[in-house]
């Protein structure tokens, strides 16, 4: 009896032993179908789009958050700063020396005859509502910039002639006539790609396939972007602060409430330049402060002599020495981050001896009092030049003005001499009649077609050098400097490039040391 009833125990102990490994091998079954099924369920990768956010948080003070999110239709310096590459992904990209490269398309290909442009679509990238981005979504996207009209579609997106989506990876656009600019104009605000299914109001929200999110938007005050699920971007939660003024800002950053500081004048920096705490950058923009001269028929400036002389009066170094903002001194319409750039300042030197001479092929009664309109920012380098001028014997009145009283100083053609700012089109206002200047030239205008035209990147920026060769040759205007940007940055944080920050801010790399 003890016998058997012990052979009873080792087989109940035998059995449930067995039971259990079952228990444990449907455990591990169901567990894996959790694993899998879910992940599909909601549009995601079981293995996750990438490295998860490392967390922290980060706080960038501007001057000037937007006051809407619709980065569709309005088109703004601070709106692209904060959403371009951060929330939203275009299908190409720029670096931080402005040029194009991958972007939601991996690669690109343009045919010998520059009319059919394809792009090869990267796999798994997704939406922040998990929904994939496919090259149905890049045609949509097209589509809806030029049929709605948005901001700059109607002349950057002139040449399309189609846009289709043979495969889902797969985009071709057709073009009209060759277009040299359009990989640039596609990593922009107009390359943007968005989902056709989301239904959101863009004017408050966001839908993107960008690293981050926006959590929390607040018109001119606050934008705080959260990292999207399975974002490779290295803080959590970035929050843009708003100031009333450099000076606000730089106070909130000394104080420590600041982790990366973007003044608008890169002046502001200076009493953080020995501060431990604190690393100050710089980097070149785009905007160049330009003196654009009125070549209206009944302007002076429509005569070429006059207009050399007055380019040879301005003394451009010596305009430029003690100013903070000054990257690099221009010769030409062309800034030293566009493609076609090289250096024309010695195209017309100054030589106010020279300069005096050509003018004074005129009458005093004819050229008159020059007026020169400017806004507030530029008021105090408007005096300067104005000064530069008295000395040669040129009379000029300053008109420093409000933006929008600038603006109707141009549409009314209320002055001969215009101190303002231009992005990177504005290389392109000198083959259009109706620019601001309105100069008009046969010559340049054919070869900035011709340049625009060109099938290869090397033929295009040839052209483009050839232009700003003709546009400067004849005194178009003057074009005084590029900008300088700067930052402010907490020593505890790295990954950041001052480059282009007055428009163009990527956000992923940054993260605390």
């Amino acid at each position: 009896m003890p016998q058997n009833h012990e052979q009873s125990s080792r087989a109940r102990t035998s059995n449930q032993l067995i039971r259990w490994l079952i228990f444990l091998g449907i455990s591990a079954v169901l567990a894996l179908i959790v694993f899998v099924a879910v992940p599909t369920l909601t549009h995601r990768s079981p293995l996750g789009n990438g490295t998860d956010a490392t967390g922290g948080s980060l706080t960038v003070g501007v001057t000037d958050t937007p006051q809407t999110l619709d980065i569709r239709t309005t088109d703004s310096d601070s709106l692209n700063r904060v959403l371009i590459g951060n929330v939203y992904r275009t299908l190409l990209d720029r670096d931080k020396d402005n040029k194009i490269t991958a972007g939601l398309a991996s690669a690109w290909t343009t045919s010998d005859d520059g009319l059919t442009l394809t792009f090869t679509l990267r796999n798994g990238i997704r939406f922040a509502n998990g929904h994939t981005v496919d090259a149905s979504n890049v045609v949509w996207s097209l589509q809806q910039a030029v049929a709605n009209k948005w901001p700059g579609a109607d002349t950057k997106l002139a040449a399309l002639d189609s846009v289709t989506n043979p495969n889902a990876t797969t985009v071709v656009i057709s073009l009209k006539h060759p277009d040299a600019t359009l990989p640039r104009t596609l990593a922009g605000r107009l390359g943007i790609v968005y989902d056709s299914a989301a239904d959101i109001d863009y004017a408050k929200q966001t839908m993107g396939s960008g690293p981050y999110t926006v959590k929390n938007f607040e018109p001119g005050k606050r934008v705080v972007l959260n990292a999207t699920e399975g974002s490779k971007a290295k803080t959590s939660t970035v929050t843009f602060e708003n100031y009333a003024s450099d000076q606000a800002l730089m106070k909130a950053t000394q104080a420590g409430g600041i982790d990366l500081a973007l003044p608008a004048d890169p002046a502001s920096t200076a009493n953080l330049t020995n501060d431990q705490n604190f690393r100050i950058a710089t980097g070149i923009s785009e905007t160049k402060v330009v003196l654009l001269y009125n070549n209206d028929a009944d302007s002076i400036f429509s005569d070429v002599q006059a207009r050399t002389a007055l380019r040879m009066m301005v003394d451009k170094t010596a305009l430029t020495k003690d100013r903070s903002d000054v990257a690099q001194v221009l010769g030409g319409p062309i800034g030293p981050l566009e493609p076609g750039y090289e250096d024309l300042t010695g195209l017309i030197a100054h030589n106010a001896d020279r300069g005096r001479q050509l003018l004074s092929y005129f009458t005093s009664s004819y050229v008159g009092t020059l007026k020169l309109v400017t806004d507030e920012t530029y008021e105090p380098l408007a005096n300067q030049i104005a000064q530069q001028l008295q000395e040669q014997g040129v009379s000029v009145e300053v008109s420093a003005l409000s933006a929008n009283g600038v603006q109707d100083s141009i549409s009314k053609r209320n002055f001969h001499l215009l101190l303002t700012t231009v992005g990177a089109e504005g290389a392109a206002s000198f083959a259009d009649p109706n620019g601001a200047s309105h100069y008009t030239n046969a010559d340049a205008q054919a070869q900035y077609t011709q340049a625009v035209r060109a099938t290869t990147q090397q033929a295009y920026e040839d052209g483009l050098k050839t232009y700003a060769r003709t546009v400067s040759g004849t005194a178009a205007s003057d074009w005084l400097y590029a900008r300088k940007t700067a930052l402010v940055a907490s020593t505890q944080f790295a990954g950041y490039s001052a480059q282009m920050i007055d428009e163009h801010l990527p956000l992923a790399n940054i993260a605390k040391q």
